[in-house]
């Protein structure tokens, strides 16, 4: 008999007992589990878990306030986690359970080991059926995040990392005046400024591409030119997709020049100057074509149609890609606008390049 009342919990339910010593037994009995040979009982705690027989003792003075689940099987299955050995009283065990049973940290990826096949990674609202015969092997592992910055593969060990961050990391000098666009899978290259930071948990994030930006002879870059209003719509969509623009009036016609625009692989020129002429009653009035500085070529050396047009804006000749919506993608005042047609503009460009 122990002088003092001590403590246990079956399956969270604290019961308290005079007896220092218990068998496995006494412990089922006294949770009220009958006939005890009918239960599994498995010790939890401490990141470790075995099943009590019915004749093994538990010292209460030794294991203070200890943890038992119950469950009502005839058989224990066996799993290992992180090359400790755990038993369980039924098939399935819930990822969540096994993070709490193995004290595994939710900052920790888990892994269903196979000889057979690549690991499984497993989710936290998932779980794991536990083979009948031999033993499930899980791991787990710190999580990585991989990010390929203009072909240097970095492996890092947070989601979240600043564009400079990730440039330095990949052995390029952030002060050198980079331009760097971040590309997605099945979404428009997104220029991005070396203060962003990059968030890795997004789907589909394949690399960083490095661009050096334009040299101006050394002088200061003055502040974009602002000689019309576009659409609050238009406005939001190009300073979002992080673009350089401007508006530009010369002889009637009003241009929105997009600057360091950049380009897929496969042309003569890495950035270039875009100008789009907007119609004084747009939207009402569809924008057509587009205007590039330099010109460009395919250094594979094929012939890029529909681009003889010349055209002068501000005392240089750009080069006039004649490409137009036209049956069912006609424009429609409606739903289309500068952002539409910047989207015509890329796909124009990725086609010449075959992406």
């Amino acid at each position: 008999m122990a002088d003092t009342e001590l403590i246990f919990k079956v399956d969270g339910a604290a019961i308290k007992t005079n007896d220092a010593v218990l068998s496995g037994r006494q412990i089922r009995e006294s949770a009220g589990l009958s006939p005890a040979s009918d239960y599994i009982l498995i010790k939890v705690g401490e990141g470790s878990g075995q099943s009590i027989g019915l004749d093994e003792t538990i010292d209460l003075r030794i294991n203070e306030q200890p943890s038992f689940i119950s469950f009502c099987s005839d058989r224990v299955y066996h799993f290992t986690v992180n090359e400790r050995g755990f038993e369980w009283g039924a098939d399935k065990i819930t990822v969540s359970d096994l993070r709490k049973y193995a004290d595994i940290s939710d900052s920790e990826t888990l892994f269903l080991e196979r000889i057979d096949a690549p690991d499984k990674q497993l989710t936290n609202d998932g779980s794991i059926q536990l083979a009948s015969k031999g033993v499930e092997r899980i791991s787990s592992r710190k999580p990585f995040w991989k990010l390929n910055v203009q072909g240097v593969l970095l492996t890092l060990t947070t989601p979240m990392v600043v564009v400079k961050d990730a440039l330095a990391q990949a052995g390029f000098d952030p002060d050198k005046g980079w331009i760097a666009i971040l590309k997605r899978k099945g979404e428009a290259k997104l220029q991005v400024a070396l203060t962003d930071t990059i968030d890795l948990t997004h789907p589909g994030i394949e690399k960083l591409r490095l661009t050096p930006a334009q040299i101006n002879n050394g002088e200061a870059l003055s502040a974009p030119r602002r000689e019309f209003v576009l659409l609050e719509k238009d406005e939001a969509y190009l300073n979002e997709r992080g673009l350089v623009w401007e508006t530009y009036v010369e002889g009637g016609r009003r241009w929105l020049l997009l600057r360091n625009f950049i380009l897929p692989e496969g042309f003569n020129h890495a950035v270039i100057d875009i100008a789009i002429d907007i119609p004084p009653t747009y939207p009402r009035s569809e924008i057509d074509m587009f205007h590039c500085f330099p010109h460009l070529t395919l250094k594979s050396g094929a012939t890029i149609g529909e681009t003889s047009g010349r055209t002068d804006i501000s005392g240089q000749t750009y080069q006039q890609w004649s490409r137009h919506l036209n049956g069912q993608t006609r424009w429609n005042p409606a739903t289309d606008s500068v952002m539409t047609h910047v989207a015509v503009i890329e796909a124009s460009l990725l086609k010449e390049v075959g992406e």
